[in-house]
């Protein structure tokens, strides 16, 4: 089944109908920096659990679903005690690599383990919209024009330096400095 997925992607590519998958090298992989998506309204509940309210994507098909369905226009997304953990380091500041050591010293976890459930993870987030990836330039100069066009390379730095300072201002009451909290 790979083989057969593999070569129609592969098709797909050489007909110009779908972006080539960007090659980046494991290593260059670890030092890319989640960033938690600063369009998103989040917030702790009672249980420090993280709630990031997602919205409905536009679009013909949403529109078509929402004509027979009511559909409302956000939903919560609660994380779980994990999840919230690897959010609360999705600030750019932290690499792949350092949330991994760090869900492997907190759960007991092997790196292996860590970094393959981590990966997924973060696939997910990116796809739903809830965090951008921050590659460090030393990485976007080594990769080839296609590859930043697969990736969707943009200068995020400016994105990075506005959490922080919303980061730094606004923190949970009773909570530890430092811990982001977005109100309502």
């Amino acid at each position: 089944m790979y083989l057969i997925t593999h070569l129609w992607n592969k098709l797909l590519v050489m007909l110009r109908l779908r972006q080539p998958s960007p090659q980046i090298t494991h290593r260059q992989a670890l030092a890319i920096k989640p960033l938690r998506n600063p369009n998103l309204e989040w917030k702790y509940n009672e249980e420090g659990y993280v709630v990031a309210m997602l919205t409905r994507r536009g679009g013909a098909t949403g529109k078509l679903i929402n004509f027979f369905i009511a559909v409302p226009e956000e939903r919560p997304v609660i994380l779980d005690e994990v999840g919230s953990f690897v959010w609360k380091m999705c600030d750019g500041q932290h690499s792949v690599e350092q949330i991994s050591e760090a869900l492997s010293d907190k759960y007991k976890l092997t790196r292996r383990e860590v970094e393959v459930s981590l990966n997924e993870y973060l696939r997910m987030l990116a796809k739903r919209g809830m965090i951008l990836v921050a590659v460090p330039q030393e990485i976007v100069d080594q990769l080839d024009e296609s590859t930043k066009r697969a990736l969707g390379v943009t200068e995020i730095q400016e994105i990075i330096e506005q959490q922080a300072t919303t980061d730094d201002s606004s923190t949970e009451p009773g909570g530890d400095a430092g811990e982001p909290r977005n109100e309502e």
